[in-house]
């Protein structure tokens, strides 16, 4: 991957240059990789995880406000989003837990149930 300044003679670029490069944004930096068709092998393991991404995700939307705000409360000052945190920390348990679900709700680590 290539970081580049003012890609194709202009400010920014984004997008595919035909099927050899590929231009884009990551935190405000510009680059340039080479063009790639990406893999599926759809192998149990990645529907196993795709499947509990999906858990993770509706989750969090049944999650109360309150709830929310305290994953967001435990990530202030660290560069993700309590989504972010939310969303790995479940995934990790249904992964430790043979995929049965956490109870609700789902507090971050070293938060107590009241």
């Amino acid at each position: 991957m290539a970081k580049v300044t003012a890609p194709l003679m202009s400010l920014d670029a984004s997008g595919a240059l035909g099927k050899a490069l590929v231009f884009a944004k990551w935190k405000g930096i510009n680059y340039a990789r080479r063009y790639f068709v990406p893999m599926n092998p759809n192998t149990e393991n990645q529907e196993r995880v795709r499947s509990y991404f999906t858990r993770a995700v509706t989750s969090w939307r049944g999650e109360s406000p309150e709830t929310r705000a305290m994953w967001n409360a435990a990530v202030r000052g660290r560069p993700l989003t309590g989504m972010n945190y939310y969303l790995a920390q479940y995934i990790k348990y249904l992964s430790s837990h043979n995929g049965e679900a956490p109870a609700t709700p789902f507090l971050p680590p070293g938060q107590q149930q009241s």
